[in-house]
């Protein structure tokens, strides 16, 4: 007598939307990151702690971040709205005045204000436990004060 093992079950992934929601993830990413340092560079000008020449260089940077972000969401049909949109969404509550507030705010208080960060994340694939991190960072921004740098001969 022969057992018969049962077909395994198929997956049907639409490879253009997994491309398209894999993209828009990255594109998220890239820009909170973008909007929480541009953020810090501003207070940094602001508080008159970087040359002309290191404030030259942050502006052609995020302009070119910008453009980047922009083509690669134009390349899979997404609009800079939808990554807005998607920051903004991150927060739902009931509570008017929270509801005002985006993940960049909340990260860019974080940061200002300096938090100690602790936690695990275990990573698993098909329920099986593979990668375990353990998490302790301290998260704070740079102080604007002047530094004299010594560059490196190279």
């Amino acid at each position: 007598m022969q057992i018969s093992e049962p077909a395994p079950e198929q997956i049907n992934l639409d490879s253009d939307k997994l491309q398209k929601g894999l993209a828009k993830l990255v594109l998220v990413v890239v820009e909170l990151l973008r909007q929480i340092l541009e953020r810090q560079a501003q207070r940094r000008i602001q508080s008159g702690s970087l040359t002309s020449e290191e404030v030259e260089r942050l502006g052609m940077a995020f302009m070119q971040i910008k453009q980047k972000v922009a083509q690669i969401s134009d390349q899979f049909g997404l609009k800079p709205d939808e990554l807005d949109g998607t920051l903004k969404g991150m927060l739902k509550t009931t509570d008017s005045q929270i509801a005002k507030t985006s993940l960049v705010d909340v990260l860019d208080s974080l940061l200002v204000k300096g938090v100690v960060l602790g936690g695990s994340v275990t990573v698993s694939v098909a329920d099986i436990d593979l990668i375990t991190l353990d998490l302790l960072a301290t998260l704070s921004a740079i102080p604007g004060t002047r530094k004299t740098r010594k560059k490196k001969n190279g």
